[in-house]
């Protein structure tokens, strides 16, 4: 009975080995450091993210409090803009006024210079009268010329009536004559103030106008660098949970080397009791059900379209021609960290590139529908990401095999078209990608 407990302890620990391929061979105290270091560092990436998060609210706290200042700047910019914009109209309705003014005036001008034209007429006639009777000489014969004292009186006060009556015209004359300069002078230095204060306003509101637009510049690049800044922040987040998510990923693996170790460890000091037995039966490992099921998900035509696996640590991960390499793209100019496998057909399945640990599965704003996983090969860790899902079959903390169907091609978060985007890291997954392959690489 010991003898098949022994035996039963020495079939768990190959079973073992074979259910975690990625571990195969004796675990050693190395590996196991190695795991720990990984934690450590993700845990000091953890908390540069988090200081970068504080640092980004300190900074989005900064920038609206600047608007809040700006904003009450503004808020009296408004006011003196409102009372300069009143001046101007005051003043435009006191020019149109003044306007209006010159126009009576210029119709009252005509009319004094209608009188003055009729005056230069009776002038030029009383003139023309005085030429031809020789002037002064004719009062003196219309006196001569009386046939008595009063007839003389009479005569001599017809002739002081219309000498009179030619100095008034005279008078009248000019006074209309200065009336009329005097008017149009008045008016026109009246009207040349008040354009001459509309300027002066209008280049204030010009002025005013061009705070307002220098405030409302500013505050919009605040506003720009608060969204920057809210979006880095967002970034940061999502780096932080995937950072956790790693670390959750490392934990495992390293509590399965652990435990891989102490069943080695047992069932060494096991052999050595039953050192008599030299051989030991060979058990294989077969999948879960729920695993082998995975290959059935999507109907006839999805599972038709299965990329077949191949030899190698990793296969293709779907079906479809690369319409973009990895690298640097003329087009764009950017690099690009992956491959992307353009969809053939409706429903286009895709595949886990190797076995490995889902550590992250969840809806990006960049990425989309989009799965991480974490794969040991030969002790390297690999991260390979699949973007753009149109669904996820497969959630965080899910072991999966090779060739398992995690998902389907779709065309969410920042894609142009169907299609799939997949990265492979050597190493953990990291913001600058600094750890990216071209994937062509490593596929057979």
């Amino acid at each position: 009975m010991k003898n098949k407990k022994v035996l039963a302890l020495v079939a768990a620990t190959a079973l073992s080995f074979s259910a975690f391929p990625h571990f195969a061979g004796a675990v050693s105290d190395r590996a196991i450091q190695e795991k720990r270091n990984e934690i450590y560092d993700i845990r000091a990436k953890q908390s540069t993210v988090q200081e970068k998060i504080n640092h980004a609210d300190q900074a989005i706290k900064k920038l609206q409090s600047q608007q809040k200042e700006l904003s009450e700047e503004i808020k009296k910019l408004d006011l003196a803009v409102e009372e300069t914009s009143g001046k101007i109209r005051n003043v435009t309705a006191d020019i149109d006024q003044t306007e209006q003014d010159i126009k009576q005036l210029k119709k009252e001008i005509a009319e004094v210079e209608a009188r003055i034209e009729k005056r230069n007429e009776i002038l030029k006639e009383r003139v023309r009268s005085l030429q031809e009777s020789g002037g002064v000489i004719s009062y003196l014969e219309v006196l001569l010329g009386s046939q008595s004292f009063s007839d003389f009186i009479d005569r001599m006060s017809a002739v002081t009536t219309l000498f009179e009556a030619d100095k008034q015209i005279i008078r009248e004359q000019q006074a209309d004559k200065a009336l009329k300069e005097k008017k149009e002078n008045e008016l026109t230095e009246k009207r040349n103030r008040l354009q001459k204060n509309l300027e002066e306003l209008k280049q204030l509101q010009q002025q005013l106008n061009k705070q307002m637009d220098e405030k409302n510049r500013l505050m919009a690049n605040l506003k720009q660098k608060e969204e920057e800044h809210h979006s880095h922040k967002m970034a940061l987040k999502e780096e932080q949970e995937l950072l956790k998510k790693q670390e959750a990923a490392v934990k495992m693996q390293l509590q399965q080397l652990e435990e891989q170790k102490r069943a080695e460890e047992e069932a060494r000091r096991r052999a050595a009791v039953q050192s008599k037995r030299t051989s030991q039966p060979q058990h294989t490992y077969s999948a879960p059900a729920s695993v082998e099921s995975a290959h059935d998900d999507g109907g006839d035509s999805a599972s038709s379209n299965v990329p077949a696996v191949t030899s190698g640590a990793f296969m293709r991960p779907a079906n479809g021609p690369i319409t973009s390499g990895f690298g640097y793209r003329s087009f764009d100019n950017e690099f690009h960290p992956g491959i992307d496998i353009g969809k053939r057909g409706s429903v286009v399945p895709v595949v886990a590139a190797a076995d490995g640990y889902v550590f992250r599965s969840y809806l990006s704003s960049s990425y989309g529908n989009v799965i991480f996983i974490t794969h040991v090969i030969n002790g390297q860790v690999y991260t390979t990401v699949y973007a753009h899902l149109d669904a996820r079959l497969v959630g965080e903390g899910q072991r999966v095999h090779k060739g398992q169907v995690i998902g389907y091609m779709g065309n969410t978060g920042e894609s142009t078209g169907p299609h799939l985007h997949f990265e492979l890291h050597r190493g953990q997954w990291n913001p600058a990608k600094s750890n990216a392959v071209n994937p062509l690489n490593y596929i057979n």
